[in-house]
């Protein structure tokens, strides 16, 4: 079966951000991509067209040629004028019910479902012509959620059997439900990142990353949150940048890990400084969060919670669950003084001390965690749709 390589599919990934408006499109691509792809620049057939739309994104649809002839090519790019960069400006996360009936991100879905028709038409016309052949979908940011769904919902209408996903820097698009399902659904996902790229930490949990429970591709070994890490190409600023990160023709040249922090985490207030603005500490702050959750038997309910509403109704029911545990034994408050204190040193607090477990506190240094990695979230955004 044939996958894209990792660096076909991050010049694809890129190559959707040079086109600003429709009447630009003027021979898609470069040399590398034209060497495996052609793009129809005139309507939508069975070879492919372009799509876009203003208030959610912009779509190349090609055919495959040579090594991947007949295959369907769709390289999406999000736009930061979508409701789907609503979650870049706060954490107040709407919900809706995707194609495979799954809980899912209700910007990334709002924008994905407006692009859908046009990708109906060119994969209704292209699978009569092309049975058997693979659809590949490609995005980074916006684009990879976009991209996301739109993979999952050409698996779920049996476009074709073999769909693959390419992502680089996209952020979390559904809960565990979807999650799983996407993963099961899709033959593979190449999901890419950079360790200092904040994007792919949000939307926080109960959001979780496609592959669940397995792998991403770590492209760099960047250290911290930096706006600079999630852009694509190093000339407009990315540092490294996915094209350069990904520039390989041989998916095991690059290294893997688990997708998500899966051990339990407790944390020791008295540690708290250890704490840093890092991709590594906003996966142990969701593990410890997780751990006491589970251990004081509220897990369940938490979760069950977060299907119906998320955001800051979501994060105000964990304030409050919290202070429950916290009151129920002396061992529970430690474990969710020392959850809070890392969460304040995470944030940047100057001053990292717990006063007390109070619905109030716990819910004033959640907002303090949210705001400072949102505000990196958006001006990570704004930085690659200058």
């Amino acid at each position: 079966m044939t996958q894209l390589t990792p660096k076909l599919a991050s010049e694809l990934a890129a190559k959707v951000y040079d086109v600003i408006d429709l009447e630009l499109v003027q021979n898609f691509g470069n040399p590398y991509i034209n060497k495996h792809f052609t793009f129809n620049n005139v309507g939508i057939g069975k070879t492919g067209g372009f799509i876009f739309n203003r208030q959610s994104g912009f779509a190349a649809m090609g055919l495959g040629k040579g090594q991947y002839q007949g295959d369907a090519i769709i390289a999406i790019r999000g736009t930061e004028f979508s409701s789907a960069a609503d979650w870049a400006t706060n954490a107040q996360v709407g919900l809706s019910v995707g194609d495979g009936s799954q809980i899912v991100h209700a910007g990334f879905n709002n924008a994905f479902t407006s692009l859908r028709p046009q990708f109906a038409t060119f994969l209704d016309k292209w699978r009569t012509s092309n049975p058997g052949k693979a659809i590949h979908f490609v995005g980074h940011s916006l684009g990879g959620a976009i991209a996301s769904l739109a993979a999952d919902w050409a698996s779920v209408n049996n476009y074709a059997s073999n769909i693959n996903l390419y992502t680089f820097g996209a952020p979390r698009v559904g809960q565990q439900g979807f999650a799983t399902a996407n993963t099961h659904r899709l033959n593979q996902i190449f999901r890419c990142t950079h360790g200092a790229d904040v994007v792919p930490k949000v939307p926080l949990w109960p959001f979780i990353h496609a592959p669940y429970q397995g792998v991403e591709y770590r492209l760099d070994n960047s250290q911290g949150l930096r706006i600079s890490a999630h852009g694509m190409d190093p000339k407009a600023g990315a540092e490294p940048g996915y094209l350069v990160s990904a520039n390989t023709e041989h998916w095991g040249h690059l290294h893997v890990k688990a997708s998500e922090y899966l051990k339990p985490v407790k944390l020791r207030y008295e540690n708290r400084n250890q704490a840093s603005y890092s991709d590594q500490w906003s996966d142990k702050l969701s593990a410890a969060l997780i751990t006491v959750l589970k251990e004081a038997g509220y897990y369940g309910a938490i979760v069950a919670q977060a299907t119906a509403s998320y955001g800051l109704t979501f994060y105000d029911l964990v304030a409050k669950t919290l202070e429950k545990i916290a009151a129920a034994a002396d061992s529970f408050a430690d474990d969710v003084r020392g959850l809070l204190g890392h969460m304040l040193s995470f944030a940047g607090a100057v001053v990292t001390t717990v006063v007390d477990l109070t619905y109030a506190t716990i819910r004033a240094i959640f907002n303090r965690m949210l705001s400072r990695l949102y505000s990196s979230v958006k001006e990570a955004i704004k930085s690659v749709h200058k």
